[in-house]
């Protein structure tokens, strides 16, 4: 403790009743400091005190020079570490101060004022979970702390849990019969339930204690007019004027008034002193709530001129701005709300929605992530998500980052999985769960696809899908068929149906008629599917491979090329429009494929087939030094591969490096004699010898 006594005593801390004193010097303040800290050392009222005076005073680097230098002494000191903290604080540093709050809690736990600094600090960035295990922590630790019960009331508030933060505010007047604050912060929690009359009860309790306050009494107007409750709220606007020096003489004129009436007259109280954000603010959600929304629109930009900072305002005028069709402002005011702190999850949801119809999923994923930290039981925005991930797994499939896809594919499930169980009648969501459980091969996807017909019995896509799965689900180690083909046909038949112009059920059907081994069928429905979808990639990759099995290869290398154009990230794509374009029109077409090589490459790096091909089009545009150290890599990841071989071999002898031609030749031929490469290497290695 000595030791303890020694470092602080030097450090400018100053008793709690010096800072009642204006005239007092910073000397003295040092002085009554030392005698104070020699009888309490750990006293952390005293040294929070302290800081706040010098801080006020403009001293306060000189304690935070001095508390730095005691924590080089003594860096595992709990009041030390803390008093660092709060100095830092105390100028601003809050990056600084919370890593040592969290310090002082791990050295220490029992510091219940590092608990409530922390929890402040979660409280301040939204993030109310974190910020109620330190508020319960510092209640256990001091139970009668006002601070702790105001301040959970609030974090309650925030989070929509109304009766949590009634009893909070109860149990903060219990400890504080004297705070006006908390009176005040309780009424407006009756007033979000519609109890008028007790949260009026509550205001004339605070308004004693504190009769000089318009400002909460505004608040308490904008709560009403936003329950609906007029009546009140020009009540409570008319109270919170009266006390307002500004418009103390006209307050009287809002006296017996209805909302009409209301608006008239606060308008012409605004043009003779516009100056008032709350006014403003409220005269924009009565001219809002009569219907007068170029006048709402009006009084909200003036608002949002006289504080910019706040972000509810910003909520309403976007939402104004998006009945008004005018998106782009509409997506910026919700921004700057949510920006200036307002996580709203009227707002948030809002947000979520316009992302997702703009298909930005970065800034979708974003709100979405707040959203669920605030209320994790929101069905659409699970549903919206496991489309997301569903999204990704697929490309991430294509790419072949098989590891990667399989995450993607957990978190879509459990996504689809979560937005059913939280809306079990709601057939989309039933409808992706199945598609989930049906790309895992899981026989529980029927259930879902059935749940699915059942809500809505007149829609194609479960239907098209029950049959497909039904197509392609077996069992045992013979790999049997559990559904017979006649229930698969009807299911898809059926689909088409309701809807003949589903791309959808034509392009089950195409599925269905190949795996049956009916291909000219299954093109027809192909065909059939990329008419009513022009988007879909997905039937000219199908026609592609089939052209080119039929030796139709102009046919389809215009299909692949028309899959490039739609998705330009689909390797398989990409990698069968070079193969045909360099097997079939080489003079032509060698640099589109080339071209097309570089893309997949950038996808997929280490692809050994990829790496070969565009190795043979730099060939065929004499860069043959990058020839070969692309046929180099494609041989790291297969080395093996005589078709890789053959080709390298051909780069060393069109550039007269004969001996390494000759040695490459004889790998592809030991690797594979009676291939078509091997045989060719044989003939190769004849010449070349035949020259020598």
């Amino acid at each position: 403790m000595k030791k303890l006594f020694l470092i602080l005593s030097s450090v400018l801390l100053i008793h709690p009743s010096i800072t009642l004193s204006q005239s007092l010097t910073f000397d003295q303040a040092v002085q009554s400091y030392r005698t104070q800290v020699q009888k309490d050392p750990k006293n952390l009222e005293m040294h929070q005190k302290m800081i706040d005076y010098a801080a006020k005073t403009n001293q306060i680097k000189v304690p935070l020079n001095i508390y730095q230098t005691a924590y080089e002494k003594q860096p595992k000191n709990p009041i030390v570490i803390y008093v660092l903290a709060y100095a830092y604080l105390a100028n601003n540093q809050e990056n600084k101060a919370f890593p040592l709050f969290q310090q002082c809690v791990t050295t220490n736990s029992s510091i219940w004022q590092a608990h409530l600094q922390l929890a402040r600090y979660f409280k301040n960035h939204d993030k109310f979970s974190q910020a109620i295990v330190h508020y319960e922590k510092a209640r256990d630790l001091h139970p009668k702390s006002i601070a702790y019960h105001f301040e959970m009331g609030q974090v309650y508030r925030r989070l929509g849990a109304l009766d949590a933060a009634e009893n909070a505010f109860l149990q903060a007047i219990d400890y504080d019969k004297f705070s006006a604050q908390a009176y005040y912060e309780l009424g407006q929690v009756y007033a979000l339930q519609k109890m008028a009359d007790r949260a009026i009860e509550q205001y004339r309790k605070g308004k004693k204690l504190d009769p000089d306050n318009p400002v909460v009494r505004y608040q308490l107007a904008h709560i009403f007019i936003d329950n609906d409750d007029g009546r009140n709220a020009i009540l409570a606007l008319r109270s919170g004027m009266s006390a307002d020096t500004q418009y103390s003489q006209v307050a009287n004129r809002l006296k017996n008034v209805s909302s009409l009436q209301a608006s008239s007259i606060l308008k012409q109280i605004l043009k003779a002193k516009p100056n008032n954000a709350y006014l403003q603010y409220f005269a924009g959600k009565l001219c809002n709530k009569i219907g007068e929304k170029e006048q709402a629109v009006f009084h909200l930009k003036k608002a949002k001129l006289l504080n910019p900072t706040d972000a509810n305002v910003r909520f309403l005028l976007g939402q104004l701005y998006e009945e008004q069709a005018q998106t782009q402002m509409a997506i910026t005011e919700f921004e700057e709300s949510v920006a200036l702190g307002n996580v709203q999850l009227e707002l948030l949801l809002e947000l979520a929605k316009t992302y997702h119809r703009q298909n930005n999923p970065e800034e979708f994923m974003k709100i979405a992530t707040q959203i669920l930290a605030i209320n994790e039981d929101q069905p659409e925005i699970h549903y919206q998500l496991s489309q997301y991930y569903d999204h990704q797994f697929q490309q991430k499939r294509r790419e072949g980052s098989i590891e990667e896809s399989e995450d993607l594919s957990k978190k879509a499930v459990e996504h689809a999985d979560r937005a059913v169980k939280l809306a079990p009648d709601v057939a989309k969501y039933n409808l992706k769960l199945g598609e989930q459980y049906d790309r895992q091969g899981m026989l529980k996807a029927i259930r879902f696809y059935e749940k699915a017909i059942q809500l809505d019995p007149q829609n194609a896509e479960p239907y098209y899908r029950r049959g497909l799965f039904m197509s392609n689900f077996t069992f045992g180690s013979a790999k049997v068929l559990l559904y017979e083909p006649e229930l698969v046909m009807e299911d898809l038949t059926h689909a088409v149906q309701l809807d003949p112009n589903s791309a959808g059920a034509h392009h089950a059907l195409g599925v269905v008629y190949d795996r049956m081994g009916n291909v000219q069928q299954a093109m027809l429905e192909f065909n059939k599917v990329a008419e009513l979808d022009p988007a879909d990639s997905r039937p000219h990759l199908y026609l592609g491979e089939k052209y080119a099995n039929n030796g139709q290869f102009q046919l389809a290398i215009s299909s692949f090329a028309k899959v490039i154009k739609m998705d330009p990230s689909n390797v398989e794509a990409l990698k069968d429009y070079a193969f045909l374009c360099l097997s079939h029109d080489q003079d032509r077409l060698w640099q589109d494929a080339n071209k097309a090589l570089e893309s997949a490459i950038k996808i997929r790096p280490n692809d050994a087939e990829i790496l070969m091909n565009y190795a043979y089009t730099l060939y065929l545009n004499n860069e043959f030094q990058r020839a070969v150290e692309y046929y180099q890599r494609s041989l790291e990841i297969r080395p093996n591969w005589e078709k890789t071989l053959y080709n390298l071999a051909l780069v060393y002898e069109r550039t007269g490096q004969k001996g390494l031609a000759l040695q490459t030749y004889e790998k592809a031929i030991e690797i594979a004699p009676n291939s078509r490469q091997g045989i060719k290497a044989l003939e190769k290695i004849k010449k070349l010898k035949g020259k020598n």
